[in-house]
């Protein structure tokens, strides 16, 4: 049997029930050859929305770099950005083998907001905007659909999960 890659997204329990189905299937059979098989389940993320990423970049860092002085000085918003990737996001360390290297060295790599899911980007504006109204008294002036256009809710059933767990 040649090797297969199986991946599936589900948000019922019946799909659920199907795709373990299916990759319990696919297991026996790798298993069978004498294969070792991973399987892997974890909460599918949405990709960071256009809408997010543009909310933060425009209003949000434009807002910070207009109004905050530190230290006699303004900054850019690109000076920004990294600013709150590297209070927020920081790092990672990654064991990366580079050529001519007898063996993998750990290297420090820095967390990016692209690896962020919907949820995660709203959080984190969520967090600059807190942080920048705190420490700095930046006012933010942006119209609340705006602000609502670019946050995370969840799914109608999940929030409905949520509310009756909490009653």
């Amino acid at each position: 049997m040649k090797s297969s890659s199986n991946s599936v997204v589900v948000s019922t329990r019946e799909g659920a029930h199907v795709a373990i189905t299916r990759a319990y299937d696919i297991a026996k059979g790798l298993i069978a050859d004498g294969r070792r098989v991973r399987i892997t389940v974890d909460e599918d993320n949405d990709p960071v929305s256009v809408k997010q990423r543009r909310f933060l970049h425009g209003p949000v860092l434009e807002h910070i770099s207009h109004q905050v002085v530190v230290g006699g000085q303004r900054y850019v918003m690109d000076v920004w950005k990294e600013h709150f990737r590297k209070e927020f996001l920081g790092f990672r360390w990654e064991c990366i083998k580079m050529p001519g290297d007898k063996r993998a060295t750990p290297r420090r790599i820095r967390n990016s907001t692209e690896e962020l899911g919907v949820k995660k980007y709203s959080d984190y504006i969520d967090r600059v905007i807190a942080h920048a109204t705190t420490e700095w008294s930046v006012a933010f002036r942006f119209d609340a659909a705006e602000r609502e256009a670019v946050r995370y809710r969840a799914p109608a059933r999940r929030q409905a999960e949520q509310e009756a767990e909490t009653c």
